[in-house]
């Protein structure tokens, strides 16, 4: 997370060998215990401009996505605190995944992720 430029970059495993996947919008949630931290709202769907990103095989990071702070929450505070170290976040997500012509919704939730906080 990079808290001056509002955005935040993720490191992402592909299950895939061969195929490169695209991501081609997110909605996302990102809580720390049960507060808001910030949303993602990335892709067409939100921007009207078509901007989605390749995953290849193996290990990749996405490009920076835009995070709507929730300024003033508990959770941005934690966030703040932890600059220039790490704290565990909880998030929840629906992706959008093209793999050659076929499309889906996919709905990600998951916790004890690891953040590192950046200016």
């Amino acid at each position: 997370m990079h808290l001056f430029s509002s955005t935040a970059t993720f490191t992402l495993l592909s299950p895939f060998t061969q195929t490169t996947l695209h991501i081609t919008h997110v909605n996302a949630t990102a809580l720390y215990k049960e507060d808001t931290v910030g949303h993602i709202y990335y892709g067409a769907e939100f921007s009207g401009v078509p901007d989605e990103f390749e995953v290849p095989p193996g290990l990749s990071e996405t490009p920076r996505l835009p995070v709507d702070w929730n300024l003033g929450s508990v959770g941005y505070e934690a966030i703040k605190k932890a600059l220039g170290g790490s704290l565990k976040l909880r998030a929840e997500a629906v992706v959008g995944v093209k793999i050659g012509k076929w499309t889906e919704r996919l709905w990600f939730k998951g916790r004890g992720i690891g953040a590192k906080v950046r200016v």
